[in-house]
């Protein structure tokens, strides 16, 4: 039955994927920074239109309002993961997405007052800190309740009643990663706005395991020159780097047999891509954090099929709780089919460890065993260094 409906609402879909511009991401740019070839003006509606009258209330009218210069990228999979709830919610409803290009406060309040003339009162805001404190310290949005998938709620002041945050605690996953440090550490990072911010939290948390600290650039792919430091050697490995980089950190540690204890990342690298990249030895150490909740099978395929991720992308699984908040807010019944709770108006992500296999991301359930059996792999490739020196010292002999 699910699947009739949602053949059905698919015939009604309207996608524009970001106004007439073109979206694509470079690798000479920060990861979170996707180049826009800015239209000849702001397109309203631009990403999705769901054509169907929703209750005299309005209690299932979203908009979404995003910058398209700033997370044009996170646009249409986030509107798809939206939509994919709805769906699954099995009631009428209106999406109707709005692009501010910008941050600019006069574009967005621009956008804003169209909100308002077409009565939505739920918004879900792509924006980054600089677009919030726009929102924040203006009236503009006092008529409708906000909700942010990419901000935490402690990375803001003074917030207003109305705003809800659903961005993840790097905090809380550093901490997490923390407890599997040995005595000493190195942490890999690209300069952007989130690897710095992880060079922060890792300088902080690491700072009694000697830490030392080795830069990405952005456009380098030579690595020998870091590879070959002594200090690197039986270290943990903190990786705050975009996935690409990662995965060639990861081999390049394999090829030059640094073999560290334990390799460790944020939610930044809890990407299937990972494995496709990088061989299991590689990934035979690796641990990686993620704040991703479980969801219902069906609304994982209803994403899916609609090109959103709500499994591995922590912007679509934000959205999907915030999707959830906003459409309980005028009912009664409470519905809730999403396990991860918004209290005082920030989501309470759950951290979970996982160790990297030779077919993807494994959950970790004992610590201590994970722990005990990366000691023993470590040891276990000491020995075959060892043999293997052994066996060419008789060679030339």
């Amino acid at each position: 039955m699910k699947n009739i409906i949602l053949i059905a609402l698919l015939g009604f879909l309207i996608v524009g994927c970001a106004p007439k511009g073109k979206v694509t991401t470079s690798q000479k740019q920060d990861v979170y920074q996707p180049t826009y070839e800015k239209p000849s003006e702001i397109e309203e509606d631009a990403v999705v239109q769901i054509p169907v009258v929703p209750d005299e209330k309005g209690a299932n009218k979203i908009a979404v309002l995003y910058p398209s210069k700033v997370v044009g990228k996170y646009a249409k999979s986030t509107v798809n993961a939206i939509i994919a709830y709805l769906i699954y919610n099995n009631k009428e409803f209106e999406v109707i997405s709005f692009d501010s290009y910008d941050e600019e406060s006069l574009n967005i309040l621009s956008q804003i007052k169209k909100i308002e003339e077409q009565d939505f009162k739920k918004v879900i805001a792509l924006f980054t800190q600089k677009g919030y404190e726009t929102l924040n310290r203006t009236h503009a949005l006092h008529f409708a309740k906000v909700y942010f998938p990419l901000i935490n709620k402690n990375e803001v002041t003074l917030p207003k009643d109305n705003f809800v945050f659903g961005g993840i605690s790097y905090e809380k996953q550093v901490k997490l990663l923390k407890t599997l440090s040995s005595e000493k550490s190195t942490m890999f990072y690209v300069p952007s706005y989130l690897g710095n911010k992880l060079k922060a939290l890792y300088d902080t948390e690491f700072a009694d395991t000697n830490p030392i600290t080795k830069v990405i650039q952005i456009n380098n792919n030579k690595y020998q020159y870091i590879m070959n430091d002594e200090r690197i050697v039986y270290n943990t490995v903190l990786l705050n780097t975009p996935i690409i980089k990662t995965s060639i950190i990861m081999s390049q540690l394999t090829a030059y047999e640094i073999d560290p204890i334990r390799i460790l990342s944020t939610q930044l690298n809890y990407n299937p891509l990972l494995v496709k990249l990088t061989q299991p030895r590689d990934r035979s150490n690796f641990f990686v954090v993620s704040s991703i909740g479980k969801v219902d099978s069906f609304i994982e395929e209803y994403a899916d099929l609609l090109g959103a991720d709500i499994t591995y992308n922590w912007v679509d699984y934000s959205s999907l709780v915030g999707t959830e908040y906003l459409m309980n807010l005028d009912t009664d019944e409470n519905k809730k089919i999403i396990e991860t709770e918004i209290e005082d108006n920030q989501v309470q992500y759950e951290p979970k460890l996982f160790r990297g296999t030779s077919y993807g991301f494994k959950q970790v359930l004992d610590v201590d065993a994970a722990l005990e059996d990366t000691y023993n792999t470590m040891l276990k490739r000491e020995e075959e260094k060892k043999a293997k020196k052994e066996q060419e010292a008789l060679k030339n002999q």
